[in-house]
């Protein structure tokens, strides 16, 4: 067998082991349906907004309807482009998480269970 040809069934596995270690996809956590406060804050800590919110299967919603995209700890929503929050869980049955805007973080998002 010629070194060329180890050389090259060897990144033929490694592809192949690739592909199959990304097309699993990432563990993800879903961000639980029910109502919520949610209050947005600047990154000083002043109150921007807060009122009641909810959701609903894999949207969030506030003054809009938004989707949430799941992530490891949670999800995160755009809700327009360059402005996005996270919301990763707090262990409480709540989440919170850093609002961006063009990639800069800008404030925090806190969304609490109601009842």
């Amino acid at each position: 067998m010629s070194t060329s040809f180890a050389f090259r069934s060897a990144v033929v596995v490694a592809a192949g082991a690739a592909a199959l270690l990304v097309g699993a996809g990432q563990a993800s956590a879903d961000v639980a349906p029910g109502s919520y406060t949610s209050t947005t804050t600047t990154s000083s800590g002043i109150v921007l907004l807060q009122r009641t919110g909810s959701v609903q299967g894999q949207d969030l919603v506030l003054i809009g309807r938004y989707p949430i995209h799941p992530t490891p700890t949670g999800g995160y929503v755009d809700f327009f482009p360059g402005h996005r929050v996270v919301m990763n869980s707090d262990g409480h049955g709540g989440y919170t998480g850093p609002a961006y805007l063009g990639g800069v973080v800008v404030g925090s998002i806190t969304l609490t269970p109601q009842g």
